[in-house]
């Protein structure tokens, strides 16, 4: 059941990366350059990670990657919680922001939870 619930939020991350680019480019630090780029190159990640894991086809080490790639984007969620106002977000409460940083652990304790 983990492994599709968190097929699911990758392959629905990812999508939306493409379909909203300059939501997720908007979002990575200040001090990375190539945002809009970053933001294409995660959202494929996610989607081949969901790919992966809806398929069944996942082995210990792609789960491990998937562990990193979650821990490796967890300073655009703080950027996030940090930046509101000038990333435009002013309408999300500060506690939904503040909200995605356990989930990150969350996600990972879950892959972990499917390693072989």
């Amino acid at each position: 059941m983990k492994r599709i619930i968190m097929g699911t939020v990758f392959l629905a991350a990812g999508i939306i990366h493409f379909l909203k680019p300059g939501k997720f480019a908007g979002i990575v630090p200040s001090v990375v350059p190539f945002k809009t780029f970053i933001a294409y190159f995660t959202g494929l990640l996610e989607i081949i990670f969901g790919i992966l894991l809806l398929a069944g086809k996942v082995r210990n080490r792609q789960l491990t990657a998937m562990q990193a790639f979650l821990w490796a984007v967890f300073p655009a969620n703080v950027y996030m919680y940090t930046h509101q106002r000038q990333l435009g977000l002013s309408h999300l409460p500060k506690w939904a922001l503040l909200g995605r940083l356990p989930l990150q652990k969350l996600m990972v304790d879950m892959l972990g939870d499917i390693k072989k």
